[in-house]
């Protein structure tokens, strides 16, 4: 059962995807925002369970790397490596990455930007030229470990058929650990695909099932994917990964970091790790308590038994994530095929008692997410219900964006012509001719930028800049809007279930929640201490 308040948007080209998901956009790529479209959707619940660990024999599958070498930013290689350190000593893991050759130069960094002068900028606005295309770079992937392939159909068949074979004697538990780019696939987003190497297609949540079918049944599967569209693959808890499947027997937890309609945060070119905000940066700090650049991470541990769970984890990156993400897990997939309670069932249902259903990594979610949103008082979920209805617009259509961008345009339009008509050699794109005019419209252009003659545009410029990055915080703001009123309908249903469930269906969901309450990762200074 999928929400029924989560409208899809059209889907988006990969380049465009691209320029979404880096969240440190320059002006160039940031106007690319403006035409952009988030989809406002589909999140989250749980029951208690024992926690289990078997992090010693954890065997561990990370598959990573854009689909080509302008989508294979420095982030997602980051990530691989983030959680390969992250890893007890002696782990089985096997990477695949990109196309697979640790001697090519496939990871796209940034360099820090060029000081430019006021003629420089000025030229590059009025011929839409890219800031950032002068310090983009190329190197050969730094992974922290071994590279056993690549990212591809091929590689990760194999991968799946030696795991098949080394897991027959003695199961291991398993993490499948994804980050890249995904894609949509069409209307009904729930066959989406992560993107691999070189390839048209991507993996889809079917073949995904199908690669699954092939390890042991008694081998306990967790499931990491931070891609955008990442959602769909909840549907891995169905046979055939069909949402109108019957359930699976096997032993899958599943965390995304984003809904099956929505992009999500994290490809990024920038190198500073410090300044990234995703999914992974803050689910894997939570688990081990440190984040990627070694600050420790506390208060994931909410219903303190000394250890952090999947799911304390998970719902502390709901709380955190400072980002467009809205993750989901498979509970929260399994609930909304189960519990089929209408919407306005769902959210007049008093907080006080979703709080108590709730249970402490939720409840702290909750309560947490209402603060950062100012929301208070008993019907708190059905104000934000309906704020998140109301909100439902174009990305676009806000107050100051588009006449600060109308303003622009018109500005650049009027200076594009003045420019072109003073050094007509501009037109001719790659020549001598045409590099030799760009140095004297920088240097002309500098000096009467001195003057004041050129203010105009670059205010406007500058105006733009401020409503996109004001547009940025309201859409952080409406995935944390989305984040609890989804968490409050997850929660709602899970004890619909308990109360009005078959049986069956009941106990396979108890067998869930367990899986998503398990231990993953043992924390980083416990690592340190043994070594």
């Amino acid at each position: 059962m999928q929400d029924n308040f989560a409208p899809g948007r059209a889907p988006l080209s990969r380049r465009r995807r691209s320029a979404l998901c880096d969240t440190r956009a320059t002006l160039p790529r940031a106007l690319l925002l403006l035409c952009s479209a988030l989809a406002l959707l589909p999140l989250i619940p749980r029951a208690s369970a024992p926690l289990a660990s078997q992090l010693d024999v954890l065997r561990v599958v990370m598959i990573g790397g854009g689909p080509d070498l302008e989508n294979n930013q420095v982030a997602i290689e980051s990530n691989v490596r983030y959680l390969g350190r992250l890893l007890p000593a002696g782990t089985a893991r096997t990477t695949l990455f990109a196309d697979g050759d640790p001697n090519h130069a496939t990871v796209l960094y940034d360099l820090d930007p060029p000081s430019r002068q006021d003629g420089e900028q000025i030229v590059n606005l009025l011929l839409d030229d890219d800031d950032s295309a002068d310090s983009s770079r190329y190197r050969k992937p730094q992974l922290g470990g071994k590279l056993d392939g690549a990212s591809s159909h091929t590689a990760i068949h194999r991968v799946f058929g030696q795991l098949s074979q080394e897991e027959a004697a003695a199961p291991r538990p398993l993490l499948l650990y994804f980050t890249g780019h995904g894609s949509p696939d069409g209307e009904s987003y729930q066959n989406n695909t992560y993107d691999l190497w070189g390839e048209k297609q991507g993996l889809s949540v079917r073949e995904l099932s199908q690669e699954l079918s092939r390890l042991p049944a008694g081998v306990p599967v967790t499931l990491v994917m931070v891609q955008c569209f990442s959602g769909a693959f909840g549907n891995l808890i169905f046979e055939g990964g069909r949402p109108d499947g019957p359930l699976a027997s096997r032993d899958l937890a599943g965390f995304f970091a984003t809904v099956n309609q929505r992009m999500a945060a994290g490809c990024t070119s920038a190198v500073n790790e410090a300044d990234y905000h995703d999914f992974t940066s803050y689910f894997f700090a939570a688990l081990t308590g440190r984040d990627r650049v070694g600050r420790q991470v506390t208060g994931a541990d909410y219903d303190g038994d000394g250890r952090v769970s999947m799911e304390e984890a998970y719902c502390y990156t709901l709380i955190h994530d400072a980002s467009i993400d809205v993750p989901v897990c498979t509970s929260d997939v399994f609930v909304r095929r189960f519990a089929p309670l209408k919407d306005r069932a769902v959210f007049a249902t008093p907080y006080s008692r979703v709080h108590d259903w709730a249970d402490p990594a939720q409840a702290a979610a909750l309560d947490a997410l209402s603060a950062s949103l100012h929301l208070t008082g008993e019907d708190r979920l059905q104000r934000a219900y309906d704020r998140m209805l109301s909100g439902q617009e174009d990305p676009q259509e806000t107050p100051r964006t588009l006449p600060a961008m109308r303003r622009f345009r018109m500005l650049r339009e009027e200076g594009r012509n003045l420019l072109l008509s003073r050094w007509p050699d501009l037109r001719l794109s790659d020549t001598a001719a045409a590099h030799a005019a760009r140095q004297q419209a920088i240097a002309a252009l500098s000096r009467e930028a001195r003057s004041g003659k050129w203010q105009d545009l670059l205010q406007a410029a500058d105006a733009v800049q401020q409503a996109l990055m004001e547009r940025e915080k309201q859409e952080i703001a409406e995935s944390h809007l989305i984040r609890l009123v989804r968490l409050g309908k997850s929660v709602v249903l899970a004890r619909w279930l308990e109360e009005h469930g078959d049986p069956e269906i009941k106990a396979r969901f108890t067998r869930l929640v367990a899986a998503e309450r398990r231990s993953l990762l043992p924390p980083v200074d416990s690592l340190a201490a043994k070594s």
